[in-house]
């Protein structure tokens, strides 16, 4: 059986069969990277003449799972190729090799490196890796070992650094500048050089890297602050009005141009000192374009804020000053080095005395292995490397992104580059690189990137070639996604600029869908205001959702909105009968992802669950802080040393010995009044004498015995045993999940006892480490892939996985930038700075060379986040959901409203002062018009809380009844005989059972209270379906003068096109079709853009060519009939309040009313009723109203017979959502085109 052909596009075949080049291919997300990679290895060793065995191969990527996904697929196809040719020898010696080859991690072969040649290195045969729990304990040891010895010491230079930059009385922050440094320099492939270089750079402190990256930045900020002044200077010139301002815009645009061109940084400074700006001229005329006025100013401010910044900064004194102060921190930085050093001395003895290495030494170990350094510090490779270079045929690395500078080292080092053949084979993608806290160093693969050539020279050695063909997300979902990344991602600010040649080019098919409004669509960003004044009018306890819990029930309605059986989102299955086929998107098509889980989880959770909807997060934190887990780690802490409070509280009050609050403390009272003066008080003293504990401290002393000579995984075996708590913790909520849990901590004592380490106590302290170093492992999983459940992971987990359906939440959250506010700051490249503090006179201050590492660090982050945010967006096969929440949201988008595109991208000096997701993502929306694919939508908070309040508001009358009762009366004989006349008491109230909580418009539509012109229940859907009157009301029908009820002010036109409408057939069906093909067409039309007739069919044709909209309806719909509504004195005014942002449409409701004002039942319990306003317009502080309706009447009595009541309705939710009074009712009929006062 042969192999299904595939479809290579040209580029993906380029990288199957290039050869003899160092090929570095940039695999966009989704193109098929590892598929084109395994192909290419099997056509190197089945094709050609001479081909390569499969252990001439050197493979390496970053984990276990992936080298054995790829092994797997290697080994498949050769044995399909096989099937097809059985008698092939070469064949045949692939599939025996296949499973031996060199198919692995960077660690693995490293690991290989120093077995074959340890006789080469320090080391004893018999090394081992150590657990991490192990070194960490190592490491500690290690760490209080050098400060101790350190403070013995005596010197005075150190002390002053403690005194300096010790935080409280402890010597943890000193720990961590120590370990920071230790870490940057391990990352470095030659660490004790990456160690001298900063020292050397101390030694001069007024140059080196970091000045010349501060110049370059400054400069580069001036010069595009300059663009941007002189595009605003050449608005003013243009205009007759702000041409007053041109003077001092002109100024400003040859202070830029000074500071842009300025040779170095003293000239810079000089420059940056004296910057001043001149006050604008007064311009007060009415007829100015305050838009135009508002772009030009804001880019003023902005230049005036970025120069204020830099003073700040770097001209806060004289130059003399700050360098003498830099000097002044000198000292400080080289005993930070000395002890990052001795550090490493001591911690690389105490791991060869024990035997044992990790992950940093694999790598340095092989690194020495492959390259000597001679006396003089130059580097040669050994006969080791030339060995190895001239086994591996080619060299081929997955995910080069996220490499750093040992591992490029050693791909040098196994290269055959040095022999003049160029055999190197790199795959990955800049813009996925989210691993800088691993010290990836992407520069890397951007240094190859810009240098190799696209185009293949006969002679050049190098070639890169791009894979942007997407092959795993709707078309729609990437324009989006482009959209975006082509404004947001820089070669300032990311690295990479996002071009035609980075972005993602649909290749995916989708089959089409008989409900084409039911798949597919445009990302949205759901946005919900928590400054919402709707919040404020909510009872107190209403009223106190947090901004995560807002926007958790927020994804909660909208998920529910997408696996509604009759109305919900269509997903592609490919399982689905012979070929796959579209159903109902079920929980486990979606996904929540989210930057950082901590903090999130449990809300999303919480809010979830409550809801009805399964939901699971699979934490890597959180394991050592379940209950469970952590009482059985206080009753080990008891079972070493009985006398610590804390963990023998907890045991006391746990299962294990069930003592309660009370008890707990009558023990304690007694304890402390029979007690001598002087004499111990903890909790363990107290406990020994209360009787009531004699059987607990029995076993105690049992366990204790047992602790003395059980390992310690059996002992934990033993206390699940006889305390029974193994079984309590399974009768519990979630017990197979904690049950999972219990048997991990098993494990994990098992791992424990392989390690040099021995002992309870010892166990103990590396449990504490592992929790003090977040080296959580998360709760044990009892979840499959298959199961039904909405899955919550955090970005980074996501990576290298698709889902139909994504949520990214939390886009309004702020970007942690913790690291860069620490005393002490470093970079691999600019080294170390730390603050100036003068202990004597109590002063501190942050040098210049400080604020530039936090400059860079800021900007190095910023890009970071900007790549986790494209692997976020890019993990979305069929629909993207953004959710953000913003306390000022009215603000936020005026704020953005005016952002500048330079060449089609938002300007670096606006881009780096971003605080999260959302910031970037408004940014975007810009400028009107602009162009940009996504849906942005604001939630008004009551119409995801709407039904929660409602049932609040039912429950109040119960709830106050049941606070009265008196609990403590005692009741007579005569009780039992009330009682009974209680029971046949007959409610008076019984017709309130059945009523709704929530009623749609719909519903009361078919109550009798509205008329067949109701809205179906659609939550977030900006659609309205609304079916069509049956009643012939036609003009024939009612006797009127059709000619005479159409508004005469748009021409015969309207005449025309009022006919047509009124001719169509009577079809309900059809006519519903119809109506929601006009309210459609209304909600997405800007009318303020809108100048002509063909205006509305260019935009509606745009619309369907975004999916925004079907071609059906656009069948449906008469331009005309639009275009007359907009030349009306309705849509005239619509329009101009939608250029000024006060129009609003398809705004939803949610209000409580009584029962009684809803149907024919006498009560006055609130119902509460869900509908959809058209639209509604602000003038003057009031609203207008206006509600569009397709109905083929020509009656305006007919029409306000039928909806007076339902307008008033809205008016009333108008009036509880805003506080604003509803000025002017308007119904507008577009058959009779012509808009009626109600």
């Amino acid at each position: 059986m042969q192999r299904a052909a595939v479809n290579w596009t040209r580029e993906q075949s380029q990288v199957i069969e290039s050869r003899g080049k160092n090929l570095l291919v940039s695999a966009a997300a989704g193109s098929g990277k590892t598929a084109v990679l395994v192909e290419r290895i099997i056509r190197m060793v089945t094709e050609g003449e001479n081909p390569p065995g499969i252990d001439e191969l050197l493979v390496m990527t970053f984990t276990n799972a992936a080298a054995a996904e790829m092994r797997e697929r290697i080994a498949s196809a050769i044995e399909q190729k096989l099937k097809g040719d059985p008698q092939n020898e070469h064949l045949q010696m692939q599939a025996t090799l296949v499973h031996h080859a060199q198919i692995t991690t960077i660690d693995s072969f490293c690991l290989n490196v120093i077995r074959e040649h340890f006789n080469q290195l320090d080391l004893d045969p018999a090394f081992r890796i150590g657990d991490e729990g192990e070194l960490l304990l190592m490491r500690a040891d290690v760490m209080a070992e050098l400060l101790e010895d350190s403070y013995a010491s005596g010197d005075s230079r150190f002390e002053k650094f403690v005194e300096t930059f010790a935080q409280g009385k402890t010597d943890a922050g000193i720990e961590d500048y120590i370990m920071q440094v230790y870490h940057f320099s391990q990352s470095n492939p030659y660490p004790n050089q990456w160690l001298a270089d900063c020292r050397r750079e101390l030694a001069d402190e007024q140059s080196g890297p970091w000045m010349e990256f501060l110049l370059q930045d400054l400069k580069r900020q001036a010069a595009e602050l300059r663009v941007q002044m002189e595009d605003a200077c050449d608005t003013c010139r243009n205009d007759e009005f702000l041409c007053a301002y041109e003077p001092a815009f002109s100024e400003d645009v040859f202070l830029l141009k000074r500071l842009s061109e300025a040779e170095d940084f003293p000239a810079f400074y000089k420059i940056l000192a004296g910057a001043g700006f001149g006050r604008l001229a007064t311009v007060r005329s009415k007829e100015v374009d305050p838009e135009k006025k508002a772009y030009v100013t804001g880019c003023r401010d902005r230049v005036k804020t970025a120069i204020k910044k830099m003073k700040e900064l770097y001209a806060f004194d004289t130059l003399e000053h700050m360098f003498a102060d830099l000097e002044g921190t000198r000292e400080a930085a080289g005993v930070l080095l000395d002890l990052a050093e001795g550090f490493a001395e001591r911690f690389q003895a105490k791991k060869r005395d024990k035997n044992l290495v990790d992950f940093n030494d694999l790598e340095h170990e092989a690194l020495k292995v492959l390259i000597r350094v001679e006396e003089d510090g130059a580097r040669a490779y050994t006969d080791a490397a030339d060995e190895l270079s001239m086994q591996y045929r080619e060299v081929l690395v997955d995910e080069y992104q996220d490499s750093n500078l040992v591992q490029e080292e050693l791909l040098k080092a196994v290269s055959r580059e040095r022999f003049g053949q160029h055999n190197v084979f790199m795959v990955g993608d800049v813009k996925q690189s989210i691993y800088r806290f691993r010290l990836a160093r992407p520069e890397l693969f951007l240094e190859k990137y810009h240098a190799y050539p696209s185009e293949p020279g006969e002679d050049g050695p190098n070639l890169k070639i791009e894979l942007h063909q997407n092959f795993r997300s709707r078309d729609t979902v990437l324009t989006g996604i482009n959209d975006i990344f082509y404004r947001i991602m820089t070669e300032n600010l990311g690295n990479i600029r996002y071009t035609e040649d980075a972005a993602l080019h649909p290749g995916a098919v989708f089959a089409e869908a008989k409900e084409p409004d039911r798949v597919g669509g445009l990302p949205e960003l759901l946005m919900v205001n928590t400054g919402d004044e709707a919040l404020s009018g909510l009872d107190e306890d209403a009223a106190d959702y947090t901004a995560k819990e807002l926007e958790a029930k927020l994804i909660a309605a909208k998920i529910r909105e997408m696996t509604d059986p009759e109305y919900g989102f269509l997903v592609w299955d490919k399982k689905l009968g012979e070929s796959g086929g579209y159903r109902t998107a079920q929980y486990r098509d979606m996904v929540i992802l989210l930057r950082s889980t901590t903090g999130w989880t449990e809300t999303l959770l919480q809010i979830l669950l409550n809801e009805g909807i399964p939901a699971y997060a699979e934490s890597r934190m959180g394991y050592f802080n379940t209950l469970e887990v952590e009482t059985v780690l206080s009753l080990l802490a008891v079972i070493d040393n009985p006398m610590q409070d804390i963990p023998l509280a907890a045991v006391l009050k746990s299962p294990v010995v069930g003592m309660s609050d009370r008890e707990l403390a009558e023990m304690m009272a007694d304890y402390r009044n029979c007690a001598d003066k002087g004499q111990d008080r903890g909790i363990y003293a107290a406990a020994v004498r209360w009787e009531h504990l004699n059987h607990f401290f029995e076993k105690l002393d049992r366990f204790r015995l047992l602790a003395s000579y059980l390992p310690i995984h059996e002992l934990i075996y033993r206390l699940y045993e006889e305390t029974g708590y193994y079984d309590y913790v399974s009768a519990m909520p979630a017990g197979e999940t904690r049950r999972a849990n219990l048997d991990m901590l098993v494990e994990k004592a098992a791992e424990y006892e392989k390690t040099s380490y021995k002992g309870l106590f010892h166990f103990i302290r590396y449990i504490e480490n592992l929790k003090k170093y977040n080296s959580d492992f998360g709760e044990a999983s009892t979840v499959g892939e298959e199961d039904n459940t909405v899955r919550i992971m955090s970005i980074h987990k996501s990576k290298g996985l698709e889902f139909p359906i994504v949520f990214l939440a939390g886009m309004g959250k702020k970007f942690n930038k913790q690291d860069v506010y620490g005393k002490v700051l470093i970079d691999p490249e600019l080294g170390i700075a730390t603050d100036y503090l003068d202990a004597e006179h109590r002063v501190k201050a942050s040098t210049i060379k400080k604020n530039v590492l936090r400059r860079k660090m800021e900007l190095d982050s910023l890009g970071e986040e900007l790549r986790v945010l494209y692997v976020a967006m890019t993990r979305a096969k069929e629909k993207l959901i953004m959710t953000g929440t913003d306390r000022n949201l009215g603000k936020t988008l005026e704020k953005y409203s005016q952002i500048p595109l330079a060449g089609g991208q938002i300007p670096y000096t606006i881009l780096s002062g971003a605080a999260s997701y959302l910031d970037w993502v408004l940014m975007c929306t810009g400028q009107t018009g602009n162009g940009l694919r996504i849906q942005v939508k604001e939630i008004p908070v009551m119409e995801f809380i709407g039904e929660e309040l409602g049932r609040q508001l039912q429950k109040k009358s119960a709830k106050d009844t049941l606070t009265e009762l008196d609990l403590d009366q005692e009741y007579d004989s005569s009780f039992g005989k009330r009682l009974k006349e209680h029971l046949d008491f007959v409610y008076p109230y019984a017709a309130d059972v059945t009523l709704h909580s929530k009623m749609s418009v719909s519903e009361l539509k078919k109550m009798g209270q509205l008329t067949d012109d109701g809205e179906a229940e659609m939550p977030f859907e900006s659609v309205l379906l609304w079916p069509e009157e049956t009643v012939d009301a036609s003009p024939d029908a009612l006797g009127i003068d059709a000619a005479e009820s159409i508004c005469e002010m748009c021409g015969g036109h309207a005449t025309e096109s009022a006919q047509e409408m009124s001719g169509m057939p009577a079809d309900s069906g059809a006519g519903a079709d119809r109506g929601t093909a006009y309210h459609r067409a209304l909600e997405l039309l800007p009318f303020d853009q809108i100048r002509s007739r063909s205006d509305v069919e260019a935009w509606l044709e745009r619309f369907v060519e975004e999916k925004q909209y079907t071609a059906e309806s656009l069948k449906m719909v008469d331009s005309t009939v639009i275009w007359n509504f907009l030349c009306s004195e309705t849509g005239y005014r619509m329009a101009a309040a939608q250029a000024e942002g006060r129009l609003h449409k398809e705004q939803q409701f949610v209000m409580g009313i009584p029962a009684r004002a809803v149907g024919p039942v006498d009560s006055d319990e609130l119902v509460v009723i869900q509908g959809i306003i058209d639209a509604y317009f602000e003038e003057d502080g009031e609203l207008i109203l206006v509600d569009y309706k397709t109905d083929r009447t020509w009656s305006s009595q007919v029409l306000l017979d039928h909806y007076k009541r339902q307008l008033d309705y809205y008016e009333r939710a108008l009036n509880q959502l805003t506080g604003k009074k509803v000025r002017e009712k308007w119904i507008y009929s577009l058959t009779m085109q012509r808009a009626i006062p109600c």
